[in-house]
C-alpha cells in the first residue's frame, strides 16, 4: 500500500473528511488530495503532523508493503503468548474469525478498526502491530557509534584496549568477532557494560511494546525493580527454580487465587 493510500485509509477510518484533516494540518484540501493520490510527496515535518493527527506511528507510514507483512506474525505470536486460540481472540475482539485467520496469514491487511480491537483484546498498544522492526544493530556498529560519540579515534581505542588498530577496524566493520576478554576491555574504555554490546536493544524495545501499559508502569515501581535486582544475583540453578515456580503459578493461578 502506498503512502497516500495509507493516509486516506486511516483518515477514513477516523471518520475525518479531506477538508477536516487539511484544516488540522493547516494545508489546502487540494494539496492533501494530491498527497493521498501519490501525486505529491509531503515533507517529513508534514508526515509527523499527519501521523500525530491520525494517531499512527511515523514509521508505519514510511514502511513498504513487504515490511508490513510482519503484522500477522506479531499477532500470532502475541495471541499464542496470551494462551488464546484464534476462536478466543475472535470472540474477545469481536472480529470475524476468518478475518483473524487471514490477518495472521498476511492474506489481508488489518484496518485501523481491526488494530484497535486487537490491541484492546490483547492489552497491547497499536504501536506493537504497526511499527516495523528496525534493522538490528551489529556489535561493530555499536562500538563505532560509541567511539565516535566520545570523539575517540580507532588508534586511541586500540591503544586504550591494548589491541591493534587493524583489529578495531575489523571489529567495527563486522569482519571479525572479538573475544569476550577483548570486548570487556573495549567496554571499559567506552565506559559501558559489556552486556550493552551483547543485548539486542531492538528486540528489547519490541518486547516492551508488547506489554500492557499497566505492566510497563508496574516495572517502574521501586519494589519491583528491587526484586529484579535480586533476581540478577541468583545462581543459574536458583533462577531455574524461580522460573519453574512462576510457570507453575501461571498454570494454577485460578486455584491459588
Amino acid at each position: 500500500m502506498s503512502l497516500g493510500n495509507k493516509i486516506r485509509e486511516f483518515r477514513t477510518e477516523r471518520g475525518m473528511t479531506l477538508t477536516q484533516l487539511a484544516k488540522k494540518l493547516e494545508i489546502s484540501p487540494s494539496f492533501l488530495s494530491a498527497v493521498e493520490r501519490d501525486i505529491k510527496k509531503p515533507s517529513l515535518i508534514m508526515l509527523k503532523k499527519i501521523s500525530s493527527h491520525l494517531n499512527i506511528s511515523l514509521s508505519y507510514l514510511m514502511t513498504s508493503p513487504e515490511e508490513n507483512t510482519v503484522t500477522g506474525d506479531k499477532l500470532r505470536n502475541i495471541r499464542k503468548g496470551r494462551g488464546l486460540s484464534v476462536e478466543d481472540l475472535a470472540e474477545l475482539s469481536e472480529i470475524p474469525i476468518e478475518d483473524v485467520r487471514n490477518i495472521e496469514k498476511n492474506v489481508i491487511k488489518p484496518s485501523l478498526a481491526h488494530l484497535e480491537k486487537l490491541s484492546t483484546a490483547l492489552n497491547v498498544t497499536i504501536r506493537y502491530f504497526v511499527e516495523r522492526n528496525v534493522r538490528v544493530t551489529n556489535l561493530g556498529d555499536k562500538i563505532r557509534a560509541l567511539r565516535e560519540k566520545l570523539e575517540m579515534s580507532q588508534a586511541q581505542l586500540a591503544s586504550s584496549s591494548n589491541i591493534s588498530p587493524s583489529l578495531v577496524s575489523q571489529i567495527e566493520n563486522n569482519v571479525t568477532m572479538p573475544s569476550l576478554e577483548t570486548l570487556d576491555r573495549i567496554a571499559e574504555c567506552l565506559d559501558v557494560e559489556t552486556s550493552y554490546f551483547l543485548v539486542d536493544t531492538n528486540s528489547t524495545s519490541q518486547f516492551l511494546s508488547s506489554l500492557s501499559p499497566e505492566l510497563v508502569s508496574l516495572l517502574n515501581d521501586p519494589k519491583v525493580q528491587a526484586i529484579l535486582t535480586a533476581v540478577r544475583d541468583l545462581e543459574p540453578g536458583e533462577l531455574k527454580f524461580l522460573l519453574n515456580f512462576l510457570e507453575f503459578f501461571k498454570i494454577n493461578r485460578n486455584i491459588l487465587s
